[in-house]
């Protein structure tokens, strides 16, 4: 009797076995629930790196998306298989709305949009570190006119650049601007109507790989750090962007300094704001959502989760996306379909009860972006761009 226990003990055993081995998913489309879509029943960590601007933006999303419901995982301590999805009869979850494989997502420490999308395209080989290291990346540019082919811009919300100066403020037009970073205007009393007082203008330049840098660029028609007269600090750098306690350095004379940064980053971390004060750009504000929406205020820009497009392609005129049905190209399709589709594709926060997208909601107004304009949508909630 006691042999046949234990025989009748293994048998079981190498059943439970066969079942368990029978949860690992392969290519897309073993469980009905992963069909066209990038997901494997497996959980892959994938990581993304570059913007300081977006930084904060994307750690919400990715913590929203980590939370989201999906698949009944495996909780079985001795299995080599535990944490990656059950499928077959012990699989009885089916919301397939949030993140079914219960990949992690992942925010490296800023580095700046430009140097975020190099590592993610494998162009930054220089230390000898693995040629690609993001999975995906951050930016708060565009795509570049050359540079970035390959990569996709995925467009989520809507930013400006405000103009910041110190102890002073008014009204500045454009062409105020140019002449303060072109040098060709260097006295208060020569710009904003005689508005700012007079004294020395002191532009303060900007860490050139960061897309608030290549933003300005663009809304200046010239390198911000050429001029003669753009202040470095007294190490010889220039300050990293949206920080405003760098500008203490001695050699800024904080008084006279006229800088920029992002509204969004004004508006929602004092702490990094300091004493900087806004000023209207030809009566427009770039905290005025409206003005902001419409365009209105003349220096305004999107903010981007860029892929590169064998990852996450868009599907014209939908809030689907196309690419990886694997890994982590998989994830990285599919934590790009969370960030971009509409309300009505959204489940449930597992923690809060509340829609997703009411979730994302909430960290749009805590970083002070807006959500894309609803006439500027091209896929889903987002504008897309793909770099040529």
């Amino acid at each position: 009797m006691k042999l046949k226990k234990m025989i009748g003990g293994a048998l079981a055993a190498a059943t439970l076995g066969t079942v368990m081995l029978s949860g690992v998913a392969g290519a897309d489309g073993t469980n009905p629930q992963t069909t066209g879509t990038g997901w494997d029943d497996k959980n892959d960590t994938i990581i993304g790196g570059g913007s300081d601007t977006t930084y904060v933006w994307m750690q919400g999303a990715e913590r929203l998306y980590n939370q989201a419901g999906g698949c009944r995982v495996i909780t079985d301590k001795t299995s080599p298989l535990k944490g990656q999805c059950q499928t077959g009869s012990g699989q009885d979850a089916t919301d397939n709305t949030g993140n079914w494989d219960h990949d992690a997502t992942v925010s490296a420490y800023p580095t700046g949009s430009s140097a975020g999308v190099a590592d993610l395209l494998g162009q930054d080989t220089g230390t000898g570190a693995p040629a690609r290291l993001y999975n995906y990346a951050r930016s708060s540019r565009g795509p570049g006119a050359s540079g970035d082919t390959g990569a996709v811009f995925w467009g989520y919300g809507k930013d400006a650049l405000s103009m910041v100066t110190f102890g002073r403020s008014g009204d500045l037009s454009v062409q105020d601007i140019k002449d303060i970073y072109s040098c060709a205007k260097t006295d208060w009393s020569l710009v904003g109507g005689g508005s700012l007082g007079s004294g020395p203008i002191q532009p303060i330049g900007m860490n050139p790989a960061s897309g608030t840098y290549g933003t300005f660029k663009t809304f200046l028609g010239f390198e911000p750090n050429a001029g003669a007269c753009v202040a470095k600090d007294s190490s010889g750098n220039y300050p990293f962007e949206n920080d405003v306690k760098q500008l203490n350095d001695v050699n800024f004379n904080k008084p006279n300094a006229i800088w920029w940064m992002s509204a969004g980053e004004w508006k929602s971390f004092p702490f990094k704001r300091q004493d900087a004060l806004l000023n209207t750009v030809g009566g427009k504000s770039p905290v005025n959502p409206t003005q902001v929406a419409l365009n209105q205020y003349p220096i305004t820009r999107f903010v981007y989760h860029v892929t590169l497009a064998a990852d996450a392609s868009p599907v014209p005129a939908s809030d689907s996306v196309t690419g990886g049905s694997s890994g982590k190209s998989g994830a990285v399709r599919e934590f790009t379909r969370f960030i971009c589709k509409n309300s009505a594709s959204h489940g449930l926060n597992s923690f809060t009860g509340n829609s997703n997208s009411a979730e994302l909601d909430k960290v749009y107004s805590a970083t002070g972006f807006l959500r894309v304009p609803t006439g500027e949508r091209t896929n889903g909630v987002c504008k897309v761009a793909i770099a040529p």
